[in-house]
């Protein structure tokens, strides 16, 4: 297989290799194709279904009723692709967005980076079961060999828990690659068969402030209750709801409610319509009386939960009916037993009883290329780790590393 020479240089930042497809193999091989997300081939689109139905389980934001509309709706970048790994047949075995970005934060390190939307909350491959080392040996041989002006793939936002991420840390140390970590933070999560469940008695002391906020309430508006949103016709007056009430809130004022955003109301309307349709999307509302006090979305699939979107009436914010909300949902998580509840909340929320465990998330960045790019890639990595020393805050730690 002959690849592709490498140009020496770009007068803009869109990596020229992506637009042509990696020759062939035999039968058995594995190929891999950089697509442009929009405009996708029908074929390609349903191969791209089929390999969501019988992806792992590990996220579902990669799957193609919602990256596709994501893509559709937010990717608006010039460089971004979707990496394809095929099988010898051409069937997907796995996909995974990326984008050619010149900075890693304020840092200049050039780069493809795995993409997501704003409200993705993960950013691991879609990817057939088994088949996650596959997956990355494919997509880093083909950057070796076609790196472009990228020293780095830098993967975001992946689950330390997750077969995909223990794929890619597995194969870098059989390969003697450069793995570094780039950040790495804790979410509260509900897992199943803790051996250690959460304090009890942080959980009675919240129930009970939780149940005096709840009373307080009822007697201002009226009985308390939850409403679960499953007839099909529920989803678009939800939607509208939830869009209304979030934008009536600070995040109106601030301009960042996802009313103010069109990309991201129209992924929004979109993965919740999907997502509800096929049975995936929980749609709760909050009521105390007749009015709406908060508002939850969560997607549950192959006994995995994922967070999605919250809003609460600021009005009743005193009453925490976002809190109060948060305490049904728990509860009715914990009914339909998923082995694993991410509350997919973002870097830096604090624990919390009703979610009494943790998910560790972290990015990296992987070396590719050959020698004298990877020692580029080392000495920047080196002096980004001087650079965060000499800004860091007295109370943070030293950086964490691979």
């Amino acid at each position: 297989m002959k690849p592709h020479p490498e140009p020496a240089f770009f007068p803009a930042p869109t990596p020229a290799a992506w637009l042509h497809p990696e020759p062939r193999g035999g039968a058995d091989a594995l190929t891999v194709d950089f697509l442009r997300p929009s405009g996708l081939p029908a074929a390609e689109r349903a191969q791209w279904a089929r390999l969501s139905a019988r992806a792992a389980p590990g996220n579902i934001f990669a799957q193609d009723w919602f990256m596709e509309p994501a893509l559709r709706h937010c990717g608006e970048a010039a460089t971004l692709r979707l990496a394809v790994v095929r099988q010898g047949s051409g069937e997907w075995l796995g996909a995974l967005p990326l984008v050619f970005e010149t900075r890693i934060g304020r840092f200049p390190l050039p780069g493809l980076h795995s993409w997501r939307a704003t409200n993705q909350f993960l950013a691991t491959p879609l990817v057939l079961p088994g088949a996650e080392k596959a997956f990355w040996h494919s997509l880093l041989a083909r950057l070796d060999r076609s790196p472009g002006l990228a020293l780095a793939l830098c993967c975001d936002d992946l689950p330390m828990d997750d077969p995909a991420t223990l794929a890619l840390v597995s194969l870098c140390a059989e390969q003697e690659r450069t793995i570094e970590t780039l950040d790495r933070f804790v979410r509260p999560a509900r897992l199943s068969g803790m051996r250690k469940p959460g304090d009890p008695r942080a959980l009675r002391k919240l129930d009970r402030r939780l149940d005096g906020l709840e009373r307080k309430l009822a007697q201002a508006l009226g009985p308390v209750s939850v409403v679960m949103h499953t007839a099909a016709e529920d989803s678009e007056a939800w939607i509208a709801a939830f869009l209304a009430l979030e934008r009536a809130g600070w995040k109106g004022r601030a301009r960042s409610a996802l009313a103010c955003a069109p990309g991201s109301a129209g992924l929004f309307r979109e993965a919740i319509r999907h997502g509800h349709r096929i049975g995936a999307a929980r749609l709760a509302s909050l009521r105390a009386g007749d009015r709406i006090v908060a508002m939850s979305s969560w997607f549950v699939a192959h006994g995995h939960g994922f967070g999605f979107k919250m809003t609460h009436d600021e009005a009743w914010r005193h009453c925490a009916p976002g809190r109060l909300l948060m305490r049904r949902v728990g509860r009715l998580s914990a009914g339909e037993a998923p082995l694993l509840f991410d509350t997919c909340a973002p870097a830096g929320t604090p624990t919390d009883a009703l979610w009494p465990d943790t998910r560790t998330l972290g990015s990296f960045a992987v070396a590719i290329g050959g020698r004298t790019r990877r020692g580029a890639l080392r000495a920047l990595l080196d002096a980004r780790t001087r650079w965060h020393d000499r800004h860091r805050r007295p109370e943070e730690g030293p950086p964490e590393t691979a």
